[in-house]
C-alpha cells in the first residue's frame, strides 16, 4: 500500500507538470522574446547615427530617468525608470516594442531626431509616457521643432501610419516646441 500511495503522488505530480508547464513555458518564452526584442531595438537605437538622446531633463531636475537612461535600461533588459518629480509617478515601466520599432523604422528611413523623453520627466497625470508608450522629440532633421518646420507634419503622418494614436506638435496646446507621439496603452 505505501508503494501505491507513493506512485499516485508521483503520477499526480507528473500530471500537474505536464498540464501546467507548457503554459508556464510559453508565457516565459513570450516574455523573454518580447524582452529580447525590446532590448535589441533599444540597443539599436542607442547606436543609430540618426538618433540622439537627451541625458538631462529640460526641467533641470537630475535623475536616472532621462531619454538616454531609459534606452540604456531597456537595452540591458531592465524597466525604464520614471521620474519622481512633478507628476512623475516613480517606479519603472517597459518601453513599448511597437514604439521602438516605429522609431527604428523612421531612423532607417532617413529621419534624424533628438528624443527628449520616454518614461521620465513630468507630464500630465494620465500621460502615456508613464506607460512606456510615448516619446517626445525637440529636433527633427537638424532643426528645432516649431510652427513652420519643413518636415514635422510628414514625420507626424508617418508616426500615425506606424500605429501612433496620439500625435501632437505645433498648433496643439503645450506642444509648440516639440512633438509628442504615443501608441495606445496595452
Amino acid at each position: 500500500m505505501p508503494r501505491l500511495f507513493l506512485n499516485l503522488r508521483i503520477l499526480r505530480a507528473l500530471v500537474a507538470v505536464l498540464v501546467l508547464l507548457p503554459g508556464a513555458v510559453s508565457a516565459e518564452l513570450g516574455a523573454s522574446s518580447n524582452g529580447g526584442e525590446r532590448a535589441g531595438l533599444a540597443a539599436g537605437l542607442l547606436r543609430h547615427s540618426g538618433v540622439s538622446l537627451l541625458d538631462f531633463h529640460v526641467s533641470g531636475v537630475s535623475d536616472s530617468a532621462t531619454a538616454r537612461d531609459n534606452l540604456t535600461q531597456s537595452a540591458t533588459g531592465r524597466g525604464a525608470k520614471r521620474s519622481y518629480y512633478g507628476n512623475g509617478p516613480g517606479g519603472a515601466t517597459a518601453l513599448d516594442v511597437r514604439m521602438l520599432k516605429a522609431l527604428m523604422t523612421m531612423a532607417n528611413e532617413g529621419y534624424t531626431f533628438r528624443i527628449t523623453e520616454f518614461a521620465g520627466g513630468s507630464h500630465s497625470c494620465n500621460s502615456r509616457h508613464y506607460c512606456g508608450v510615448g516619446f517626445d522629440i525637440d529636433t527633427l532633421n537638424g532643426k528645432k521643432i516649431r510652427y513652420g518646420h519643413p518636415t514635422y507634419r510628414a514625420f507626424m503622418k508617418r508616426c500615425r501610419e506606424l500605429g501612433a494614436t496620439e500625435v501632437l506638435g505645433p498648433g496643439s496646446r503645450g506642444h509648440s516646441t516639440h512633438l509628442h507621439v504615443a501608441w495606445p496603452r496595452k
